[in-house]
């Protein structure tokens, strides 16, 4: 028995000494799960641009421009190794971009200004890209895709030379003669449809003749489309000059090489001269038109004077647009595209053509219900201060809403659910504190359908078909102008970046700089709304609604 227990001792013993010789641990298993703090991106709503180096808003050939943006982070944690991926399509022959562009860390509540460089060659050709553009997080957490639509344009040679030319005496002198001062003019001028940039010129003469004013060797930098200038240069021929005539030549040159045509010309010894200078008037040469595409409206841009600024006249103008980011679960559909360029384009108009001073406009975008309440109430008050002698001008561009059980509408502010629209602003109790308070005029703007409908989904899905609300109870003075009737959605005019209703109204507004009659123009409105509704299968007719003090003066009722 002791032979056999050392026997196992001497075996454990060895054993054990060969798994500590061998590193030998015994095997655990683990899950271990990996905490995740995503980032919420988003391209910053109105940030995205497109930069060309001519301002024309197209990527001609031969040009450097870009795509730029905001990125925004409201997530949980920071946004790493991000990239833009652009795709472009169309008309993409000559025009160069990066399809990834790495970005730097976005860290939490941070905002990282983007460009992505785009150039175009001289294979560029006439035409539209389209840019889809997004920004990818590597665990799937990217930004929604925009896409941006640009027109592309061929290379538009130029083609500078002389076009005319004389020479003229300076001392009174008939004929060209040695000894005799004259002026050498020349008409430089781009017959081409494209810019000529970096022109210059070099005047070669025979010896003998010298310049005494004027530079021989300049630059005219760059030359427009029809554009001319006019080189004039002093001369005067020495006693020693023994040639019967004056060859002279003007070398020209501009950036690409080739476009540009050298002139030369002999004029005779004792020729007559012309006793003055020519007047030059510079005409610009008629070159084919191109439609250009924008990130902005035609109604966005040049925006006109019109009336004249009124002190006591106020503006009280909301967009609501991104219902998504304040309601949880809320889907982007849902969104009234286009209201905050509504709201934001409509305010510029109150400033530049309808004659509201700066400081009396104000613009609220994605208004809560405190907000939209705060600032009912101070130009309620405004109207009562100025006793009687104020104009007021209010636009809502948004969801609106019916009570269904009373069709009694609603204005909705972004915090405000669809599921229960009382909650929001009554239609009714806006018109009452417009209304309250005498004043010269108070013209209230509706871009909005109160029957359930809207631009792209409607805010809650209704428990019945759409309902007319009863909008048309306008107190007292007021003037209402409505994108729809009855139970009518009002629709989107998706390539104009505004709701029909506001496009139509300030083009209107821009053609005639705010002096045309309200009644007027709601019936061409009415007309172009409805036409443009019709092409994409809608339904939507504008309606002009007044209170019972204003329908003796709506014949001739302005804004």
């Amino acid at each position: 028995m002791r032979t056999f227990l050392s026997v196992c001792l001497i075996l454990f013993t060895a054993l054990f000494a060969r798994a500590q010789s061998e590193g030998v641990s015994p095997v655990y298993s683990f899950s271990i799960k990996k905490k995740i703090e995503p980032p919420f991106l988003e391209i910053a709503p109105g940030s995205l641009r497109f930069v060309d180096q001519d301002g024309d808003q197209a990527i001609d050939a031969n040009e450097a421009c870009a795509i730029t943006f905001s990125l925004r982070n409201t997530g949980q944690g920071d946004g790493l190794n991000l990239s833009a991926l652009l795709i472009g399509t169309g008309s993409t022959a000559g025009v160069s971009f990066a399809a990834e562009t790495p970005l730097e860390k976005v860290a939490v509540n941070g905002t990282l200004a983007c460009r992505i460089p785009v150039t175009a060659g001289m294979g560029t050709v006439d035409g539209q890209v389209e840019f889809r553009l997004e920004v990818e997080e590597p665990n799937g957490f990217n930004t929604d895709i925009i896409t941006l639509d640009i027109a592309t344009r061929k290379f538009a040679a130029p083609q500078v030379g002389v076009v005319d030319h004389t020479i003229y005496a300076t001392d009174g002198s008939a004929n060209l003669a040695l000894k005799r001062p004259f002026t050498l003019q020349l008409l430089v001028q781009n017959t081409g449809q494209g810019p000529a940039t970096g022109v210059t010129y070099n005047l070669n003469h025979p010896e003998g003749a010298f310049i005494t004013g004027g530079d021989e060797v300049g630059t005219l930098g760059t030359l427009a489309p029809g554009e001319t200038r006019s080189l004039e240069f002093d001369m005067i021929l020495n006693a020693k000059y023994t040639g019967t005539d004056l060859p002279l030549d003007l070398e020209i040159k501009e950036s690409h090489g080739r476009f540009a045509s050298n002139w030369s010309d002999r004029f005779t010894l004792n020729q007559v001269l012309a006793q003055q200078r020519i007047s030059i008037e510079s005409r610009p040469q008629e070159i084919t038109q191109v439609q250009v595409a924008s990130l902005r409206s035609d109604v966005d841009k040049d925006i006109p004077a019109g009336l004249p600024l009124n002190k006591k006249k106020y503006a009280l103008i909301i967009g609501n647009e991104d219902y998504s980011r304040y309601q949880p679960g809320l889907q982007s559909e849902v969104n009234v595209d286009y209201a905050i360029n509504d709201a934001r384009v409509f305010a510029e108009y109150c400033e530049k053509t309808l004659g509201v001073p700066r400081e009396n406009i104000t613009l609220l975008t994605d208004a809560t219900r405190g907000q939209m309440s705060q600032a009912l109430a101070k130009h309620e008050r405004l109207l009562e201060v100025e006793k009687g002698q104020a104009e007021m001008i209010f636009y809502y561009s948004g969801h609106g809403l019916p009570e269904e059980s009373t069709n009694t509408p609603y204005l909705i502010p972004v915090d405000v659910s669809g599921t229960q629209p009382t909650n929001g602003i009554a239609l009714m109790d806006v018109y009452g504190q417009l209304s309250r308070h005498a004043a010269q005029k108070v013209v209230v703007v509706l871009d909005a359908c109160f029957s359930g409908g809207a631009r792209s989904k409607e805010l809650v899905a209704m428990k019945a078909v759409r309902v007319s609300a009863n909008v048309s109870n306008v107190p007292a003075n007021l003037v209402v102008l409505a994108s729809s009737s009855g139970n009518e959605a009002s629709a989107v005019y998706r390539e104009k970046q505004h709701g029909y209703f506001t496009y139509f109204l300030l083009k209107e507004l821009k053609e005639n700089k705010g002096q045309a009659g309200i009644r007027d123009m709601m019936l061409r409105i009415e007309q172009n709304v409805a036409r443009e509704a019709a092409r994409i299968g809608k339904v939507q007719t504008p309606s002009l609604m007044m209170g019972p003090d204003a329908e003796t003066t709506i014949p001739i009722l302005k804004f």
